[in-house]
């Protein structure tokens, strides 16, 4: 039974958070690729677009990983 329970901690350990993609062949003949973290410019907002919020939304980025040579993002 312990077993069973140590490899269920264990598993959900790996999907917590996010990890960097496998950057193999994706920016396309650029070298070295490495994934990197991107936080979105949130000076790029439509300005006429009001969201209904708590007010807080400009501590908030969304982080997505990309894969980057040079000065160049690719899709993962």
């Amino acid at each position: 039974m312990w077993d069973t329970r140590e490899r269920l901690e264990q598993s959900s350990k790996i999907v917590i958070g996010s990890k960097p993609p496998a950057c193999v062949n994706k920016c396309k003949n650029c070298r070295p690729c490495m994934a990197t973290l991107v936080v979105p410019n949130h000076q790029k907002r439509n300005k006429g677009f009001k969201v209904a919020s708590r007010g807080d939304d400009d501590t908030y980025y969304l982080l997505s990983w990309k894969c980057k040579c040079g000065d160049k993002l690719f899709q993962p």
